[in-house]
């Protein structure tokens, strides 16, 4: 049986902010049901032991964020979640006691307005066990150097966790450092959210083989940048998992990914692929 490392779902495509860098999606805005959530739940128990609750949106908006993670333990499902954090305050207490949530990510970069934003999201960190990951993601760099947004960050981190010397340097010049047991500093670079163009670049992608994504109104999409449905693969709602991996379209786009030739025309303008071609060469340096 085919197991993805993970599935994403799309528990609502609403958000609270509105940040520059993420895409403006064209779809109706609503939350996930509690039944759907739980059809798709039983539908993708035994293809992957770890779901991803986010697309697009804020999870944490939604009212029954909770109710879904403790679903999710019933069917054996491990979670992650990417917040903007604005909320944690309202949820964290109820979250930390989710057995099953391994990690959040935090993605700090968010634009937003909000007093002590970094502090109320330190603070609320602490409530949460050794059991759970803590990610915070600096996803917006434009090149290796942290800007100004970025380097404020990274002081407020220095100064609340009390960071070394050597740890700040290497924040400044890595990608992924521990700054304690669980919690974690992420940097990368911003990506652009593919679109349909003339491109037709070549490369290797991870989608169909370790994720595959789960829209909000059910449909199933090759990965998490396709925030649209324009590949769609079908309808978790009137289809099993089974029926969407043995469709002509799936199969078609997963062997294409293999051969290096994505055939659908957004996996061909997609500069993503190019990350990973690029992570792929250097590891097999």
């Amino acid at each position: 049986m085919k197991k993805y490392k993970k599935i994403y779902i799309e528990i609502t495509n609403i958000c609270n902010l509105n940040c520059s860098f993420c895409k403006k999606s064209i779809r109706k805005k609503e939350y996930m049901s509690l039944d759907l959530f739980e059809t798709i739940l039983k539908k993708i128990k035994d293809y992957t032991d770890y779901i991803y609750l986010h697309v697009q949106g804020e999870p944490l908006l939604h009212p029954n964020i909770i109710e879904m993670i403790h679903l999710a333990e019933k069917y054996n499902l491990k979670v992650n979640l990417t917040t903007n954090g604005t909320l944690i305050n309202k949820t964290a207490k109820e979250l930390s006691k989710c057995k099953n949530l391994k990690k959040i990510n935090f993605s700090l970069h968010s634009e937003n307005k909000k007093d002590n934003y970094l502090e109320e999201i330190f603070d609320q960190v602490k409530l949460f066990s050794k059991d759970t990951t803590i990610i915070y993601r600096l996803w917006t760099l434009a090149g290796k150097e942290l800007d100004q947004k970025s380097t404020d960050i990274v002081n407020k981190m220095k100064n609340y966790y009390q960071l070394s010397p050597e740890t700040v340097e290497k924040i400044k010049t890595e990608s992924n450092i521990k700054i304690s047991s669980t919690i974690y500093v992420d940097k990368d670079m911003k990506f652009d959210w593919p679109e349909i163009t003339n491109d037709k670049s070549l490369g290797y992608c991870y989608a169909l083989k370790t994720q595959i994504a789960i829209l909000v109104d059910g449909t199933v999409v090759p990965c998490c940048l396709d925030s649209d449905g324009i590949i769609n693969l079908g309808n978790i709602k009137e289809e099993s998992i089974e029926e969407i991996i043995s469709s002509e379209r799936y199969q078609k786009l997963k062997k294409s990914f293999q051969d290096r030739k994505p055939s659908e025309k957004l996996c061909q303008s997609c500069t993503y692929k190019n990350r990973i071609d690029k992570f792929l060469q250097e590891k097999n340096k």
